[in-house]
């Protein structure tokens, strides 16, 4: 089953975050345009089984969305010291119970239930601690409508979180890619494997070239070129950033998908494409194949 190209449903967010996380800039990007992906550029959706349920410890991988519980959290209390030690008392219940057998759904629809609950801890620990001093206790009043499940800020930081570590996915992705040209430039592997992998286009911009080009929506290829170079720290062809471009939007989305797919019980294509919608990133996968 080929489920179709991602649609645009009424329930998504409105893309509101900064404009380096927004990728439909990224192929407006002056004569960039023309270098946009063609039909043989696919995203496997479900390409992975591994999913949030079944991670060994649930501390361990909770701590990979740290930024957008942290920011969630400092709305609810109005203080990001109070959010720092919220999220302090959330790991250490889950370093000792685990998922409590909650490991179900969508693991943003947990965390917002577990950041409710440590809200409120924080409260209760600050109160106890105000009585036990003898001083005057002050009700703290909370910000949980910030905290349900379908709350506009909660979906947006949530969205903004998975960006960012697609973003540094697809930093390692370069770092790997200049990691085996160095080898081949040095020697490092055999003579025969060498002559096979040399003819192999270098793609060891994808990074660079997409942060550039969301960053600097509307300059030209030219331009670009030599922001990347900057970065690079050596020439870099208009040629060059309009061939990796398409490359780099793929590796993009794959790299998306990947991660919401982690995020999810069920991690089929149908429920895959339901969660970008949702959080408003279809663009991300706009002139793309997308398959189950």
């Amino acid at each position: 089953m080929n489920p179709t190209a991602v649609s645009h449903p009424n329930t998504s967010i409105d893309a509101d975050a900064s404009a380096r996380e927004e990728l439909s800039k990224s192929v407006n990007a002056g004569d960039l345009a023309a270098s946009s992906l063609t039909g043989s550029s696919e995203v496997r959706l479900s390409r992975s089984r591994q999913t949030w349920t079944g991670a060994g410890s649930a501390a361990g991988f909770v701590l990979r969305y740290l930024p957008p519980m942290r920011r969630l959290l400092t709305d609810v209390l109005g203080s990001e010291s109070d959010a720092d030690r919220a999220l302090a008392i959330l790991i250490s219940h889950l370093v000792k119970a685990g998922y409590s057998g909650h490991a179900k759904g969508r693991l943003r629809d947990f965390l917002i239930l577990g950041l409710r609950s440590a809200a409120k801890a924080r409260v209760t620990e600050i109160e106890a601690k105000a009585k036990k001093a003898g001083e005057s206790v002050t009700p703290r009043e909370l910000d949980l409508d910030s905290a349900k499940t379908e709350s506009r800020k909660w979906l947006s930081y949530w969205r903004e979180g998975l960006l960012q570590r697609t973003w540094r996915a697809l930093e390692r992705e370069q770092h790997r890619e200049r990691t085996r040209v160095h080898r081949i430039e040095s020697g490092e592997v055999d003579s025969g494997d060498a002559g096979v992998v040399a003819i192999e286009p270098v793609n060891d911009l994808v990074h660079d070239v997409m942060r550039m080009v969301a960053d600097h929506s509307g300059e030209s290829s030219e331009v670009i070129a030599g922001r990347v170079a900057e970065l690079a720290e050596r020439s870099v062809s208009a040629a060059e950033v309009k061939r990796q471009l398409p490359i780099a939007r793929s590796l993009f989305a794959q790299l998306l998908a990947d991660e919401i797919s982690l995020t999810l019980e069920n991690a089929d294509a149908k429920a895959i494409q339901a969660e970008i919608s949702k959080l408003g990133l279809q663009k991300a996968f706009s002139g793309l194949q997308v398959k189950a």
